[in-house]
Parts: C-alpha cells; structure tokens; sequence
C-alpha cells in the first residue's frame, strides 16, 4: 500500500512546497547480487530407548555422541567445533522423553556442510539448516547508492521534461538500506533491487 500511495504521488502530483522551493521525489533502483556469508546447522542428539514397535538396541546419550563425534571424525570433521545450543534447550527439551542435547554449528564452506548434514544415523536428528546471506562492505553500499542516485536522477528528468521543467540539486536523500541482506533459497543467483529515494530541487 505504502508503494501505491508513492507511485500516485510522484506521477499524478510531482511538485510539491518545501520551504518555497519546488521538488520532485523519486526512488532510483540498482541490481545488486547476493553471495552466501555461511551456513549454520542445528542438531538434537538423544538416547535411544527402544518401545514395542522398535528392534534397535538401546544406546545412552553419552554413546550416541561418541558414535557422531567418530562417524564426523570420518569425513574430517571436529565434533568439538559444535557448541551446544543451551537456549534451544530450555525451548525443547519439555517435547523430549529421553535424554536430548542441541548443537549449532557453523561453517563458510558449502562443501563441509553437506559432509556434516550426510552424516545420518540413529539418535541424531537435524532441525534446522539456515544459509545466510554475506553482508554488503560500506564501499559496496556506497557503490549500490552512488548507482540508485543516477538512476534516479534519470527518472526524475524524464518525468520533469513532461512538465517543462529543469531538476536541479538534490535535496535529500533516504536510504534505508542496511549491511545485512537477504537471500532467495529458490532463486539464489537471481539480482535483487536496491532502492534509494531522492529529492531533486524542480526548476
């Protein structure tokens, strides 16, 4: 809705006061492409208590570890790189009938992340796989606004020719764009938009 509103505003009332000085507000756009910053992995490690309807062996919570921990020694991996998750938990663990504890762990490498998630075996359950998105550098924002502002001046000039006018200075700038980003599990290659809004002095 909040685009609605600017769309009519800038195409049906372009001009407004400001002091006594003519203006015209415009949001210049730029594509910006998204890499992967890391890949955090979240775990539940529990006993094994076999019921009626299961034919596996009972195993406690200190042999299920030791049989991950050598299964991820395997594949060259460092159990001790995994940090309990206390938080997750106080949040879980009341769902839990056996004796449970959660693991986060986090790497920059797609490759070691896909070792550790083929890591499968009973007592281990994955919960959670996030990737995020790696975070813009001030000189790459810089770089994205300096772009957004041509093309903002661009469309503030084709929509000021309609009126037989002239934009001039610019007189405010509004960026809310911020280091962190965000990033399209389906289409992850994709560019994004990256918006800017600028005023222009209309002469």
């Amino acid at each position: 809705m909040k685009k609605l509103i600017f769309i009519l505003l800038v195409f049906t009332s372009p001009i407004f006061a400001q002091e006594g000085i003519k203006t015209i507000t415009v949001i210049g756009k730029t594509e910006k492409q998204i890499q992967i910053g890391s890949y955090h992995l979240t775990i539940s490690l529990h006993q094994i208590t076999p019921d009626g309807y299961q034919q596996s062996e009972s195993k406690s919570l200190a042999q299920i570890k030791q049989a991950y921990s050598n299964k991820l020694k395997a594949v060259g991996v460092n159990f001790s790189t995994f940090k309990e998750n206390k938080p997750l938990y106080a949040y879980m663990s009341h769902n839990e009938s056996n004796d449970v504890v959660y693991y986060s762990y986090s790497t920059t490498s797609s490759f070691e992340i896909r070792k550790v998630i083929a890591q499968k075996m009973s007592g281990m359950r994955i919960y959670n796989v996030e990737v995020i998105a790696k975070e813009k550098t001030n000189d790459e924002l810089v770089n994205l606004a300096s772009k957004a502002i041509i093309n903002a001046k661009v469309t503030a000039q084709k929509i000021a020719d309609k009126l037989n006018k002239k934009i001039g200075a610019i007189m405010k700038i509004e960026n809310s764009n911020t280091a962190d980003q965000y990033l399209d599990y389906y289409k992850p290659n994709k560019p994004q938009k990256h918006y800017i809004t600028v005023t222009f002095t209309l002469e």
